[in-house]
This record gives structure tokens, C-alpha cells and sequence, in this order.
């Protein structure tokens, strides 16, 4: 067992101690419908004085499937904003494809025997086992046997007939509307990572500058300039974050770059998290760095408007 952001990380077989209301899916991208199920599992572990677990992947299960599809969040991210949704235990499973044939009454019936399971809750479209044999229905009928208390939630819509879907905000992130994909997650767009060292140009500009990579196994957000908050131990900042290349200055590495207002000190090897407002502009080239220096100033007082209200 470790220990990531105060939850309490397991593989799905191992065996566990405290009573739990295990909240099942992917929650590949947290959206406001899988935050639903999340906080029917506290309403029931509340009533039923058990702690709150989540199943979830580790990895890209899309790979293991032979899509090209990215998740949203990478399981740490999964990991930290679960826990800011008082989820106390993560179960996760190694996406393969001898995971996939796992027969629906083999996985659950190893769920049960390895943890003390006092309630679930999914939603309504949910699915698990090979070939998706088994979804809600058997999902109840598994949970009556055993009177296991079993919540099943009703799908967000967006729009009549429209359910809030992975592949809707997995599209506009992919777009670079972020604004669009906020309205469908519980909190906004967010990467975490790890300070590394860039060119050196941040306090050109007068500015700190963190630049952090972005994670291979994590749909790309589209290039552009964006207002966003930095988490630094705890404390969030403004910033404006160009996420792409930096043809000003030569560089065509992909990589995440945020302009810190209000801030100093040393940031290397801090892991931060980087919460995305506004689209603010495309990338582009710059004939002098004074130039990209006036366009930033004005980027910042453009930010600092974005950012201006909300708990982000």
C-alpha cells in the first residue's frame, strides 16, 4: 500500500481493511456526472460510517484496447483531484488485455472477496468484464445477493438526450476550448508536473517561469496561450501559461511554460499544478523579445481579468 495525495492506493485484487463504498468506473476525465457518483458514495458511506474508494486505471487502457485515444488526466491526476473530492481509497487495475477478458462475475466477485465492500455506486451506463457483459442491472442484482447497499446514478445531460461525455471534452481540449470543457468538469482543466529547467528566458519578461512537461500518456491540450492558476505548496497564483512551442526564441519543443504573477522563490523539482481558465491567443513568432515582452504585459492584465472571481 502507498500513500498519493492522503488517499490510500491499492491494486484492485489486493486485500484491504476498512469498510468501503467503492465508487466503480474509469473516471478518465472526472466530468461532472462521474463527481455525481462520487458524491452519492459519501452521502452512503456517511449513513454507513465507511470510508469512500474509487476504481480507476493505471495507464492508458485506451493503448490496450488499440485506440488512439488519450485520457484526460493521468492517474495521478485522477488520484489528487478525487481527493479533493473526499475519496478516501483508490483500487486500481494494470490495463491489459488479459485484463479486459476478465470474465464481469470473476471481477466482481474478486471486488468482494478482497475488500469490505459496504455499498456501491455507479452510473447508469456503466459496464465492466469482458465484452461489457456486465453493466447496471447486473451490477444490483450482484449487490441484492450479497445485500450490499448499490446506488445507481442517472446520466448529466447537457441537452435533452445529450449526456456529458468523455469524448465531448476529450474534442475540446483537443480545440483548445477550454472554456467549453470547464462547463461539463466539476473543476477546471488541470495537468500536474514537475519544475524542470527551460531556456532561462522567464526573467526577461519579469516574470518567474515554471516549465513542466507534458505527460506523454495524456491527451494534448491544443497550442495556444492560456490564463490559468499554479498551485505552489498549496497556495494558487495567476499566471499565463503558453503550452506548444516557442518560435520566438528557436525552440519547437512541446512543452508547458506558465508566467507567474505574484510569486518568487525557487520552483525546481517542485511538482505544481496548473489549472486552465481562458484561451487567450495562438502562438506566435515574435520579431524581438521586447515584442514578446508588451504582447505578455498585456497578457497578464488579460489573465488576471479571466481570473478574476471563482474557486478554481
Amino acid at each position: 500500500m502507498e500513500k498519493l495525495f492522503g488517499c490510500r492506493i491499492f491494486a484492485w485484487n489486493e486485500s484491504t481493511d476498512n469498510d468501503v463504498v467503492l465508487c466503480l468506473g474509469f473516471f478518465d476525465c472526472l466530468h461532472c456526472g462521474h463527481k455525481k457518483v462520487i458524491d452519492r458514495a459519501r452521502e452512503l458511506a456517511s449513513s454507513l460510517g465507511a470510508k469512500v474508494a474509487a476504481f480507476t486505471f493505471k495507464g492508458d487502457p485506451h493503448s490496450a484496447l488499440g485506440s488512439a485515444r488519450k485520457p484526460v488526466f493521468t492517474f495521478e491526476e485522477r488520484v489528487y483531484r478525487m481527493a479533493c473530492f473526499g475519496v478516501d481509497e483508490i483500487y486500481y487495475a494494470e490495463p491489459s488485455k488479459e485484463f479486459f477478458s476478465i470474465d464481469a462475475k470473476v471481477f466482481a466477485d474478486e471486488l468482494f472477496a478482497r475488500h469490505k465492500i459496504a455499498g456501491i455506486a455507479a452510473g447508469g451506463d456503466y459496464t465492466f468484464g469482458a465484452n461489457a457483459k456486465g453493466d447496471a442491472d447486473t451490477l444490483v442484482k450482484m449487490c441484492s445477493s450479497r445485500n450490499v447497499k448499490c446506488e445507481i446514478c442517472d446520466m448529466l445531460e447537457y441537452a435533452p438526450g445529450r449526456k456529458i461525455a468523455s469524448r465531448e471534452i476529450e474534442r475540446a481540449i483537443a480545440d483548445g476550448d477550454i472554456e467549453k470543457a470547464n462547463k461539463w468538469l466539476p473543476k477546471d482543466y488541470f495537468l500536474l508536473g514537475e519544475v524542470v529547467h527551460g531556456r532561462g528566458d522567464g526573467g526577461k519578461f519579469g516574470f518567474p517561469t515554471a516549465n513542466i512537461l507534458f505527460p506523454d500518456d495524456k491527451l494534448r491540450l491544443a497550442a495556444g496561450v492560456y490564463a490559468t492558476g499554479v498551485t505552489i505548496d498549496g497556495k494558487i497564483y495567476p499566471a499565463v501559461t503558453n503550452v506548444g512551442t516557442h518560435p520566438t526564441f528557436g525552440d519547437d519543443r512541446y512543452n508547458v511554460e506558465s508566467l507567474i504573477i505574484g510569486w518568487s522563490g525557487d520552483i525546481y523539482g517542485k511538482t505544481i499544478a496548473v489549472t486552465f481558465t481562458a484561451r487567450l491567443r495562438d502562438i506566435k513568432h515574435f520579431d524581438n523579445p521586447g515584442a514578446l515582452k508588451a504582447q505578455i504585459d498585456r497578457d497578464a492584465a488579460q489573465a488576471l481579468r479571466a481570473l478574476g472571481g471563482g474557486d478554481r
